[in-house]
């Protein structure tokens, strides 16, 4: 199943990168369904990368759902990158075996971003059979989350993401 999202920002594109890619690991600043993001510790670290990945919760409850998100490549340059999530603690019959996301962000203006989310989201056996709810549920899903990323960069003062960094 492959979805795709793009939403305008009215934000510089460094600004965009700078949230979406350099700050990886701080989902939940931004993405309203994420409690609690943090890096992934892992062994290899490539150097291009700002960090490995991410874990996402999405509840206090330390045993429920969550995502490790891993990236897999990063261009600062072109201001793509892509990265893979799978779930954690899902029930045996969850309908996601994996997403591979790629997000980019292109210059419009200076002060104008435009975003770009593309997922290749590999179904399990009941995914398959969901087909036509699951494609329009997590549709829904990606779009709020770009809403989520414009509202948070055209709200949130300048100051205050160039401090961060």
């Amino acid at each position: 199943m492959k979805i795709k999202k793009t939403i305008r920002i009215e934000r510089s594109p460094q600004d965009v990168w700078h949230l979406i890619a350099e700050e990886f690991d701080q989902a939940y600043v931004w993405m309203n369904f994420v409690t609690k993001s943090y890096p992934l510790n892992e062994i290899e670290q490539n150097p291009k990368f700002p960090v490995v990945g991410r874990v996402c919760e999405f509840s206090e409850d330390p045993n429920s759902l969550k995502a490790k998100e891993k990236i897999l490549t990063y261009s600062e340059q072109d201001m793509r990158f892509s990265f893979n999530v799978f779930p954690i603690n899902a029930p045996s019959f969850f309908p996601i075996k994996e997403n591979l996301v790629t997000m980019s962000v292109v210059a419009l203006s200076d002060q104008e971003s435009q975003v770009s989310w593309e997922s290749e989201i590999h179904l399990s056996p009941l995914g398959v059979a969901l087909y036509p709810i699951l494609k329009r549920g997590l549709s829904k899903n990606f779009s709020g989350v770009m809403k989520d990323l414009k509202k948070h960069l055209e709200l949130t003062n300048h100051a205050v993401l160039s401090n961060s960094a």
